[in-house]
C-alpha cells in the first residue's frame, strides 16, 4: 500500500485500490464542502458572473419561463372571481384560485420572481366561496443566488446560495380543528 504524497494524483489512484481509502477521502471531501457550501468561492468581473448565474441556475432546474393567465385575474378579489371564467390555467380553475405578483430580487438572481397569493380565504364551491374549507398556499423552497462584491477587488463579485421558501400556487384544505 502507497502512502500518498501528492495528494491529487496518489490518494487518488490509491483510493480506487482500496475502498476503506476512498470512503476516508469522500467523507474529508464532503466535510470541506459541507463547511463552505453557501459560498461560492470565486471572484469573476459582472459580465462573466452573469454565465456563471446562468449555468448555475440551470442545473438547478430553476423556471426562467413565467407563468402567465389572464391580465386582469391580478385585479379580482375572491368574489370576483368566482362569478368569472377565465383560461385553462390551473390557477384559474382551481378550488383555491391564485394570483401571481412579480417582486423585484436587486443584487440576487434571479432579478425578479413570482409569488403565488391565494384570492380566497375559503375554497370556491360550487361556484361560490365557501369558507368551510380554507386556501392556503403551496411554498416551494427555491434557490437565488446573492451577488457580493469580493473584498480584494471591489469590481468583481462573488455568490452566495440562499434558499427561500415561495409560495408557488393554492390549495384547498379542510380548516385545523
Amino acid at each position: 500500500m502507497r502512502l500518498c504524497s501528492n495528494f491529487f494524483s496518489n490518494c487518488v489512484s490509491s483510493a480506487l485500490q482500496f475502498p476503506l481509502l476512498a470512503g476516508l477521502l469522500f467523507v474529508l471531501v464532503t466535510d470541506v464542502v459541507a463547511e463552505h457550501k453557501h459560498r461560492l468561492s470565486f471572484c469573476l468581473p459582472e459580465g462573466a458572473l452573469f454565465k456563471r448565474v446562468e449555468k448555475l441556475l440551470h442545473r438547478s432546474a430553476w423556471r426562467t419561463e413565467r407563468m402567465r393567465g389572464h391580465p386582469a385575474a391580478a385585479e379580482l378579489s375572491c368574489s370576483e372571481f368566482s362569478r368569472t371564467q377565465f383560461s385553462s390555467e390551473p390557477r384559474n380553475r382551481s378550488l383555491s384560485p391564485w394570483r401571481l405578483i412579480t417582486h423585484p430580487n436587486p443584487n440576487m438572481y434571479p432579478e425578479t420572481y413570482e409569488e403565488a397569493k391565494c384570492l380566497c380565504s375559503g375554497c370556491i364551491i360550487n361556484g361560490k366561496e365557501n369558507t368551510d374549507y380554507n386556501s392556503v398556499p403551496v411554498e416551494r423552497s427555491m434557490m437565488f443566488l446573492k451577488k457580493v462584491a469580493c473584498k480584494a477587488d471591489p469590481q468583481k463579485y462573488s455568490l452566495i446560495i440562499e434558499h427561500r421558501k415561495i409560495p408557488v400556487a393554492c390549495t384547498c384544505v379542510v380548516p385545523r380543528q
